[in-house]
């Protein structure tokens, strides 16, 4: 069981997964996503990889979802941090909590479908990630996304939204061939409380080398 225990507060970097991001996520954060769809899934978390592996070492732990390892290869040019895993138990998650650098970035997409996810090991796994400085991303791309109960779905998915530093929804939009990143920020740290809201940026620049890879 984790001690209490105090510390100085300190400032934590800020990463933005590319330029234009409307805010950026600190280290050691946790964080949990919901994308509406496949491709706002691919695109959000290869571009978070990609930052995140330009200040260490990246696990992703693939359960669900289409994301897949090669698309990060489109748009960075290092790749030898990025470590990449499957599994279906989230026990096989908390061991490997244990293992992982201390410092590093976790990904895990498809959380919620993990078998033994409840209060008690949601908990856990944030508990762990805590006391290894882990950089947590916690995702689901549900069939249907109940967008008029968002931190109800937060709640049905990852138990206690509440424990998370940030709370995200994830849509990509097109028209006339242009696309968009819309994000709902639900929650975040007390320092951005302001960018609490809706965003929408362009990216068609960043989505083009993952929807046409040379």
């Amino acid at each position: 069981m984790m001690a209490l225990v105090f510390t100085a507060p300190g400032e934590r970097e800020e990463v933005k997964p590319f330029e234009g991001f409307p805010f950026g996520i600190s280290r050691g954060s946790s964080v949990a996503v919901l994308f509406s769809d496949e491709l706002s899934e691919v695109f959000l978390l290869a571009y978070i990889e990609r930052a995140f592996l330009e200040r260490g070492k990246v696990y992703h732990v693939q359960v669900s979802g289409g994301f897949s390892p090669l698309v990060i290869h489109r748009i960075a040019t290092d790749t030898g941090n990025l470590h990449f895993g499957r599994t279906y138990r989230i026990q096989d998650v908390i061991r490997a909590l244990d293992v992982v650098d201390p410092g590093s970035a976790l990904v895990v997409s498809g959380f919620p479908l993990l078998e033994g996810r409840n209060g008690s090991t949601v908990v856990e796994v944030l508990e762990r990630a805590s006391e290894r400085d882990l950089t947590l991303f916690l995702s689901h791309t549900p069939l249907v996304l109940n967008e008029l109960d968002l931190f109800g779905e937060f709640t049905r998915y990852f138990e206690f939204p509440e424990l998370f530093e940030y709370l995200l929804v994830a849509r990509v939009k097109s028209y006339r061939g242009h696309y968009r990143l819309g994000i709902s920020l639900l929650r975040a740290p007390g320092e951005l409380v302001s960018l609490l809201g809706e965003h929408s940026v362009p990216i068609d620049k960043e989505i083009a080398p993952i929807l046409n890879p040379k």
